[in-house]
């Protein structure tokens, strides 16, 4: 039984993917935080959510979250789960960095080195996978 090699367009579509998840992830959570910002001071009720349903943050928030569903979904049809989900961990540092540099936000030694030691471990996480096994232990 011979195996056919996917399309080169289905090999890349996960790759292009897996660099856009981070990416969606960033956005939801900066959308996120300024759709809190403006509407922490408002009661949560009717009039709250037809305030967070006009919000463009919301809208953005929104938009991010269905296309993370959509291509998280693509990927996960074209990959094995062991090998996709270490990515989604980026967006942990993308977030500490947007925090910085978006909202002002202090970010510590301690996050710094979370954030360095993440990154690590997603390679460290992505090596594994490109060995192969030995063979049977006698």
């Amino acid at each position: 039984m011979t195996t056919v090699a996917p399309a080169p367009r289905r090999r890349l579509a996960p790759m292009v993917l897996f660099a856009i998840l981070p990416l969606l992830t960033l956005g939801y959570q900066i959308a996120a935080k300024a759709s809190a910002a403006h509407l922490a001071r408002m009661r949560f009720d009717a009039d709250w959510l037809l305030a967070a349903a006009r919000l463009p943050s919301v809208q953005i928030l929104l938009v991010c979250e269905v296309a993370s569903f959509v291509a998280w979904m693509t990927v996960l049809s074209e990959m094995p789960l062991s090998a996709a989900f270490p990515l989604s961990a980026v967006s942990y540092v993308l977030i500490i960095a947007a925090s910085a540099l978006v909202f002002h936000e202090p970010v510590g030694l301690l996050q710094v080195a979370g954030s360095l030691a993440i990154l690590a471990g997603v390679w460290l996480i992505g090596r594994g996978g490109r060995e192969t096994p030995a063979g049977p232990v006698a």
